[in-house]
């Protein structure tokens, strides 16, 4: 969930006593998720929305908020709790903007009920919603209420009913910057009864799209002191406004009025029958006390501009000479051209259109902004009306704007997921009565909800690791809205007891025993990483080994998310041999593949090691650097290989600082006597049944392993029934900031980016012996130059195809080769090892230490990056 305030100026709480079961918060949250309750202690808090906004509003008091996320609401919300004058209760839709929460008022066997009703309560307020009812009722109803505002919303009516109706004795209601459309059938948009005093219409687009509908955009029967100002009423060959009744001292000022066939389109047209056409019509018992005055009416539709006491006028000068009203009305096309952004219909007039800067600004329920929030501006090419420079109708027509836009921000550790994102507001060059205020849609690409923010910043937290991108949208849509942005951002490591999650000999993740069958995929759920639900962890580090394969070839390690069998590889093998490797994977569907690229039967294992997310711990790198040599005493008390069976204590206490919470050891065996295996664990901790690299009789092997470490310690087993002795070489270590582990893992892969069989990266021929080669990484040719520099690159090298005995030194292209190696090779052997390469620069070099030629492949898997200033 990704609930935002942004914008919102919450209301005081009140002084009154908070009912008990109520969240002691002025904040009640509703949202679709699965941690919904409305019947829970702590129904209401961010952590635990209600799932309805009913729930909310049986308990909400004065003061509170009620922020629902956006969603599919299938509800009748009836409030009957009141706030007060100084504390409404609001209710508010979380992006009013582009993805409004969406409330679908329901049908029951005593017949349809609206999405809102407000019934016998004072001093509340709906902000933002788009809302529907089912066929026979009103979207929105206000029934004996005061003091009620609906602002900023798109309502919709179906057939039989108007989009929104105020009856009863309600009085001192207010529709504003809201998005009215009705349908078919008699009905009109906006619906006043008689017994209802003061409501006001004020910058509103109401739209009838269709001819059938015979009905006016607003209807006022016998509601007295009605105010309809600034508002866009857009038909096709249908009535406008009507007042009937009476519906004395009422206002119509400053209104758009546009009756024409496809009126709001680029060719408008008269009307078939102008029957029903008449722009504003105003009933002999309405007349008293009624203003009309300062409105646009296009004259197109060929019918009556005008009704005055059952008398029609063709335009503006003859009304206003029977009636005196009308004196500053223009009737010609105020040439419009509709758009639709999120839920809300709207209506721009052309720079040239005569609605600019000649309203009257002191009209009663005149706005100081229009329908999205803009000042009101002077053209300085249009002459001003007497009483300001306002534009007639809900959209104010604006001038050329100078700066403005937004940034991006990674805010780095303790949550390095998190970005600020922070709006300049744009500055008006035309003159204007106060400062853009303009409300944004920001549309994260792993958020579940859609943030709204106006001249100001928000923090939000990606679920997971990588490049994201990040729209804005201007409330007015199309040319308005800006280029999207991408940020990278990275998450830290926590390291975990070694687990085996998957063994295909012991049915362990799988249903049953049977190897991997040749071109076959294992798919294993993930669901959950320590507690953390799948889609908050960007990758998974794990160990994983084939054992008995019939015949030679690879197994590929890759994300279940839908995508294709990536070209990559995380483990080669031969015939009969036992492989392990260290492999960092997505799993962001949730699941892991592995695919035997064989033409036999193989059976893995995955031994989880920790995994990236939000918490955890920060990554330094280190130049290689050897802590361990078993055959030289180097690190140990005294040189030998250790014994069957036996463990090995390596203190790092005096080479990584207090807090490390793991290292990052390329681990080598060398010399072993019997065929066995290795297991790095934390010191003093009880060994866990899993292996880090497998080995048979004499043979030297090496793989990466992030080993957690106790106070700077770790123990090595060997799994043998003899002697082995153990090469380690220091690559890094994970801990605090504090401590210098500052850098986060972007996963960005597995690609391939080098295969020197195919010059795939370099050129197409072996690396010769005691020779280098040097590419650029993946990032390097896809990232945009507001991409972070990489520090550190992870790398899946094989060497296959080998000459003679060696090993390979992967290291900085621009450094000097340093004494370590990375993977360990005999001649006709092939060999994979993850590699973590710090400080890569540009390029990444790959020597081979051998006296003859070997074949490297490179396979990315993703990079570290550095906190972003």
């Amino acid at each position: 969930m990704a609930f935002m305030l942004l914008g919102l100026a919450l209301p005081v709480a009140s002084s009154a006593a908070a009912r008990a079961d109520a969240p002691a918060s002025n904040v009640l949250y509703v949202a679709k998720s699965s941690e919904c309750s409305n019947t829970a202690a702590d129904s209401g808090s961010e952590g635990r929305p209600f799932c309805t906004i009913s729930g909310a509003a049986a308990v909400a008091e004065p003061g509170q908020t009620v922020l629902v996320e956006a969603g599919d609401y299938q509800e009748s919300v009836t409030i009957t709790r009141s706030g007060t004058a100084d504390a409404p209760i609001t209710f508010v839709s979380n992006d009013w903007s582009l993805n409004p929460a969406y409330v679908r008022g329901q049908a029951t066997t005593q017949g349809a009920n609206p999405a809102f009703t407000v019934s016998g309560a004072q001093h509340v307020v709906l902000r933002g919603f788009s809302t529907t009812a089912p066929n026979g009722a009103p979207s929105v109803l206000i029934d004996h209420s005061s003091d009620v505002t609906v602002d900023q919303a798109a309502l919709s009516s179906g057939v039989g009913a108007p989009a929104i109706r105020i009856t009863g004795t309600s009085s001192d209601v207010t529709l504003s910057r809201t998005s009215v459309t009705h349908a078919t059938n008699g009905s009109p948009g906006v619906e006043i009864d008689a017994g209802v005093s003061g409501t006001v219409l004020s910058a509103d687009s109401i739209f009838s799209p269709f001819v059938t509908n015979h009905a006016p955009g607003v209807m006022v029967s016998g509601a007295p002191g009605t105010v309809i100002t600034g508002d866009t009423v857009v038909g096709n060959c249908e009535q406008g406004i009507a007042l009937d009744g009476d519906s004395s001292g009422s206002t119509v000022k400053n209104d758009v009025v546009e009756e024409a066939a496809n009126g709001w389109g680029s060719s408008p047209a008269a009307c078939a029958s102008t029957v029903d056409t008449t722009a504003i019509s105003v009933a002999a018992a309405a007349t008293s006390g009624t203003s009309v005055d300062d409105n646009v009416v296009d004259p197109t539709s060929g019918g009556s501009l005008y009704s005055w006491a059952g008398t029609g006028y063709s335009d503006s000068s003859s009304f206003a000479a029977a009636t005196g009203q009308g004196g500053a009305d223009i009737s010609a096309s105020p040439q419009l051209t509709g758009h639709v952004t999120g839920a809300r219909q709207w209506f721009a007039p052309a720079g040239s259109s005569p609605v600019v800067d000649s309203a009257d600004a002191g009209a009663p329920g005149e706005t100081a902004t229009d329908f999205f929030g803009n000042p009101r501006e002077d053209d300085p090419s249009v002459s001003n009306a007497a009483a300001g420079y306002y534009d007639r109708g809900a959209v104010e027509v604006v001038g050329p704007e100078t700066g403005g836009g937004y940034t991006v921000q990674p805010v780095g550790s303790p949550n390095p997921l998190q970005v600020t994102v922070t709006t300049t507001a744009p500055t008006p060059t035309w003159t204007s009565n106060g400062p853009i205020h303009r409300v944004y849609s920001y549309v994260l690409d792993d958020a579940t909800a859609f943030p709204v923010d106006t001249d100001g910043a928000f923090t939000y937290t990606f679920h997971r690791a990588g490049d994201h991108a990040i729209d804005r949208y201007d409330p007015r849509g199309g040319p308005y809205n800006e280029v999207v942005k991408h940020v990278v951002v990275g998450a830290d490591y926590t390291p975990l007891t070694p687990v085996r999650l998957l063994d295909t000999r012991h049915a362990v993740g799988v249903t049953t025993t049977t190897p991997v069958a040749a071109g076959a995929d294992v798919v294993l759920p993930v669901p959950t990483v320590a507690g953390v639900p799948a889609a908050d962890v960007s990758a998974v580090v794990a160990n994983v080994t084939v054992t008995q394969p019939s015949v030679g070839g690879h197994l590929t390690v890759y994300p279940d998310n839908g995508e294709l069998l990536p070209t990559a590889s995380n483990l080669n093998f031969t015939a009969g041999q036992t492989v392990a490797n260290l492999v960092t994977v997505p799993v962001d569907g949730g699941g892991v593949v592995f695919h035997n690229g064989s033409s036999g039967t193989v059976h893995v294992l995955m031994d989880l090691q920790g995994f990236y997310g939000q918490g955890g711990s920060g990554f330094k790198p280190a130049s290689p650097t050897r802590v361990l040599d078993t055959r030289s005493g180097l690190g140990t008390s005294s040189a030998g290989a250790i014994a069957a069976h036996g463990t090995l204590s390596l203190d790092l206490s005096g080479r990584v600082p207090a807090g490390t919470t793991a290292v990052v050891l390329n681990l080598t065996v060398t010399r072993p006597t019997e065929h066995g295996y290795l297991t790095a664990y934390p010191e003093a901790s009880t060994m866990p049944g899993v292996s880090n690299l497998n080995f048979t009789a004499s043979e030297t092997v090496a793989n990466l392993a992030v080993v957690p470490a106790t106070d700077g310690k770790v123990d090595f087993y060997n799994g043998s029934g003899g002697t082995v002795q153990v090469v380690a070489d220091l690559e890094g270590y994970f801990g605090s900031a504090a401590a210098g582990a500052n850098q986060t893992y972007v996963p960005d892969g597995p690609a391939r980016i080098v295969d020197t069989r195919y010059g795939t990266g370099v050129p197409k021929a072996p690396v010769p012996a005691y020779g280098n080669i040097a590419f650029y990484p993946r990032w390097y040719q896809d990232c945009s130059a507001s991409c972070p520099r990489p520090v550190g690159a992870v790398l899946n090298v094989t060497a296959t195809q080998p000459q003679k005995n060696g090993f390979l030194t992967v290291y900085p292209n621009e450094q000097t080769v340093p004494n370590a190696s990375n993977l360990n090779f005999t001649a006709g052997m092939t060999v994979p090892n993850l590699v973590s390469v710090a400080d890569p620069g540009l390029m990444i070099g790959v020597y081979n230490h051998s006296s003859g030629s070997v074949q490297v492949i490179v396979d990315e898997e993703g990079y570290y990056i550095a906190p972003q200033s």
